[in-house]
């Protein structure tokens, strides 16, 4: 299995993680690692997520753009070590 971390900005609303979890364990993705905060305006999440599987992780991002709640996604390979797991 390779291992993937994805910085995320977002919509700060009550159902974006749940939404985010949810796409994630659909595509066949096992959440390794996680963190999320506020931006400093409070309106912004930065979710940094580790994930782990065979799938190709270009296909999860695309899944991930449509949620309307998210506003960018970037592969991060240096934010691995940032997570907590």
């Amino acid at each position: 299995m390779t291992n993937h971390t994805l910085r995320i900005t977002a919509e700060n609303q009550p159902t974006v993680m749940e939404k985010l979890l949810q796409v994630t364990r659909y595509r066949g993705f096992i959440v390794t690692g996680m963190t999320m905060f506020p931006e400093s305006d409070s309106s912004l999440l930065t979710i940094e997520l580790s994930v782990q599987s065979d799938n190709s992780i270009e296909h999860l991002q695309y899944q991930l753009n449509k949620l309307i709640d998210i506003t960018a996604i970037k592969l991060d390979s240096d934010a691995a070590s940032l997570c907590r797991t």
